[in-house]
């Protein structure tokens, strides 16, 4: 016979062209992400801010992201998830330039408060995929998103981290991200095309109005509460409100006729654990990064620590990012070969060495190198593999909201924990003879790597509990199809 020469069909070509945009939009996303944080300190000196004050530059964003999430995923659902992408991107642009541009220390909050939609755009891209794309290469695409923005955070710090060597105003090196973020906009606009599954609805605006709240203030009282004091008043106040307005939105949106979200279908046994496996990750991705970059920063004259910089910091990231990026690639093919539940058990497993191995030996910077491909490699799996899992359960108009809910988890997750970790080395701090220099002795940092260590196994432990997931489902009979829309 013959041997078949043909190569890839023009919608099989077309879909691999939207991933690859999409991926583009994701490694833009991590640069953002990354870049940010590591400029903070600077900011601080060059604008004369307080370490209170300058707390919001990171607050903010968090704040807007856990807010716009839900919403801008229902709206993307209904109306279009590049449209909302889009609309996102813009007011991200629009914050990028004025955190650039200015020298107001309050419109640069501004500024960071819109790029806090950024946090979006990895559901609506998870959409566009189940949408555009067919088959097994779904999975893999999906594993390629959340590699990008892996990939593009460590850029970001590493970027950054090479211009502070050749400019010295915070304000030039935030042009770095927002260059990236404008490159993106042109491609989105004229590359990426239009999900064509929509979810006939209206929006419940009680709902929104209660999550909002809800995790507004829950958010801000974490954010805070290291400075305000965690039995404060005000703290104990939004924490009153934050807990009550969830209990009513849950409420609510079960009496819903056309909820926001489907509490039901959010809480049956098929989704139930993997939104819990999303909790645990996100403690697992956040919960230690002040921790260990601390550790690795502080001067070795003080008993621990290696004395890194900025750039020396970025560069000790590079394998975690590349192993995160190799694994969450393969993620979708592991769990086609050995089943969801184990290849979501091998990845907190490998976060679980992860976190042990530096919690028992931490003396050298190679243990740091090999604890970071574990904790990598057990990321990627876990990220690239249990988005997949999740859309498998979702009705496919549902997408957006049900994939922000696990990107809001994740954020909630890092917030949470990032709070706990920071007051319990604040209960570890050394007795130093240098007035303003404050740090957690070496039994505070392996109390917060022993304690990741024990999430990750609970990780492990509810991993194994995961039941089969089905096909993602088809858009309905009389809607146009993903490949009828390729094919226009």
């Amino acid at each position: 016979m013959p041997e078949n020469t043909a190569g890839p069909s023009p919608a099989a070509r077309s879909a691999l062209a939207v991933v690859s945009f999409l991926v583009f939009v994701e490694l833009c996303s991590g640069i953002l992400q990354g870049s940010i944080p590591t400029l903070v300190p600077l900011i601080g000196r060059q604008m004369h801010i307080s370490s209170g004050d300058l707390s919001w530059v990171n607050t903010l964003p968090l704040l807007v992201s856990g807010i716009s999430v839900p919403l801008a995923s229902k709206l993307g659902d209904m109306y279009g998830h590049r449209r909302m992408i889009l609309i996102t991107m813009t007011a991200v642009a629009v914050g990028s330039l004025l955190a650039a541009t200015t020298d107001s220390f309050a419109v640069l909050l501004v500024g960071r408060a819109l790029q806090g939609l950024y946090a979006a755009w990895l559901p609506l891209d998870f959409a566009i995929v189940r949408d555009r794309v067919q088959g097994k290469q779904a999975g893999a695409a999906i594993g390629l998103l959340v590699g990008a923005v892996t990939l593009g955070g460590t850029l970001g710090a590493l970027g950054t981290g090479l211009l502070s060597e050749h400019v010295a105003t915070a304000k030039a090196m935030l042009w770095f991200p927002a260059g990236a973020i404008l490159l993106c906009l042109p491609v989105v606009l004229f590359l990426i095309p239009e999900s064509v599954t929509r979810h006939r609805s209206r929006i419940d605006w009680t709902g929104a109005l209660l999550l909002s709240a809800g995790l507004g203030t829950g958010l801000l009282a974490l954010g805070r509460g290291g400075e305000w004091g965690w039995t404060s008043g005000t703290v104990l106040a939004l924490a009153l409100v934050a807990v009550v307005s969830l209990a009513v939105f849950v409420l609510a949106e079960l009496r819903a006729a056309q909820p926001l979200i489907d509490v039901r279908l959010v809480g049956g046994r098929c989704l139930a654990p993997l939104y819990a496996l999303s909790f645990l990750i996100g403690i697992a991705m956040y919960g230690s990064q002040t921790a260990t970059s601390t550790f690795m920063a502080t001067p070795k004259q003080f008993g621990l620590g290696f004395g890194y910089d900025t750039l020396s910091l970025s560069l000790m990231a590079l394998p975690t990012t590349l192993a995160a990026f190799a694994s969450a690639g393969l993620a979708d093919r592991i769990s086609r070969a050995v089943g969801a539940r184990t290849a979501l058990a091998l990845g907190f497993a490998s976060f679980t060495a992860s976190y042990a191995l530096i919690a028992l030996i931490h003396d050298a910077p190679w243990q740091f190198v090999v604890s970071g491909i574990l904790g990598g490699l057990g990321l990627g799996l876990v990220v690239g593999a249990l988005p997949v899992q999740i859309m498998g359960h979702l009705p496919a108009d549902q997408t957006g909201i049900g994939t922000g809910i696990y990107n809001t988890l994740k954020a909630l997750a890092g917030s949470v924990s990032g709070a706990v970790f920071a007051s319990v080395l604040n209960q570890h701090l050394l007795k130093l003879p240098i007035p303003g220099v404050e740090l957690s002795d070496i039994h505070g940092y392996t109390t917060v790597w022993t304690s990741c260590a024990v999430i990750c196994l609970v990780g492990l432990a509810l991993s194994l509990t995961v039941g089969r997931t089905p096909a993602p489902a088809a858009p309905e009979v009389g809607e146009p199809t993903p490949a009828d829309a390729l094919a226009d």
